[in-house]
């Protein structure tokens, strides 16, 4: 993972081909930023193709994004020229390298589970579902409900070892019971506040949750994201995995320790 997430690196020992891991927080609480972080780590650091599957984002929204991450700008707040943005476009899909899926609308039955498999065996080694709600939420081979997800979570774990590639999952909470602090507010997530059926917890190998205090009067706090290993097979480990900070000019992330670190404008 990226250096931000260092502390994950240390209970997890990183990513690993053959394995399927879940990412889970609260709505707006970074989670398609720090997505899009890891994939350009991957780009960065190895050799391989990576697949993504953003069935909220259009392949536009997802391509600008990587383009301003590339650049360190923002490009909703500053004015770029074509050219600059062409330069962008080069680093991120100038060797065609990433794959953005244009899924056209179609989320549900085992279409969605076709074209990952069909992204493995374009040779991606990597691949990104965003999200796992959505891609059930109208069922999966007619089935509903937890039987959608156990169905859908078995065929992508049966692709991750067929082609032995990693395929990072990102999973939704449930809404929190009782009036307490909401994951929007900043709480961590635990294991049994995934939504969904329990084989989600089961197949996957690590699962990390992360959230952040959207509305804290505080902009640092508001812009600290706090991340969790709720699940490490590979290593047993668990448990908080300190910060990363979001910046609004580059739009990127940077490791935060809360106990040694100020945030700086990079």
């Amino acid at each position: 993972f990226p250096d931000f997430m260092s502390d994950t690196n240390k209970k997890t020992k990183g990513i690993r081909l053959g394995e399927l891991d879940v990412f889970t927080s609260g709505t707006g609480s970074g989670k398609s930023t720090v997505i899009k972080e890891i994939v350009l780590e991957i780009l960065d650091k190895t050799p391989d193709m990576v697949g993504m599957v953003s069935l909220e984002e259009s392949i536009g929204d997802t391509a600008q994004k990587f383009i301003g991450m590339v650049l360190n700008k923002n490009l909703s707040e500053e004015n770029i020229t074509e050219e600059e943005q062409y330069e962008g476009f080069k680093k991120v899909f100038g060797d065609e390298r990433l794959v953005l899926l244009d899924h056209q609308g179609s989320v549900s039955d085992e279409s969605l589970v076709d074209k990952i498999e069909h992204l493995a065996l374009m040779g991606c080694k990597y691949l990104i579902l965003d999200h796992i709600t959505i891609a059930v939420s109208e069922g999966a081979k007619g089935k509903t409900g937890n039987e959608a997800v156990d169905s859908i979570m078995s065929d992508l774990l049966k692709i991750t070892k067929k082609h032995n590639i990693w395929l990072g999952v990102i999973s939704h909470l449930r809404k929190v019971q009782g009036g307490g602090a909401t994951f929007e507010q900043g709480k961590l997530p635990s294991m049994d506040d995934i939504k969904g059926s329990g084989s989600i917890r089961q197949i996957s190998f690590d699962i990390i949750g992360f959230a952040r205090d959207m509305a804290n009067i505080d902009e640092q706090i508001r812009n600290t994201i706090n991340f969790v290993v709720l699940k490490s097979r590979f290593t047993g480990k668990t448990g908080p995995a300190k910060q990363a900070r979001y910046n609004h000019e580059t739009t990127r992330l940077v490791y935060h320790d809360s106990d040694t670190l100020d945030f700086e404008v990079m």
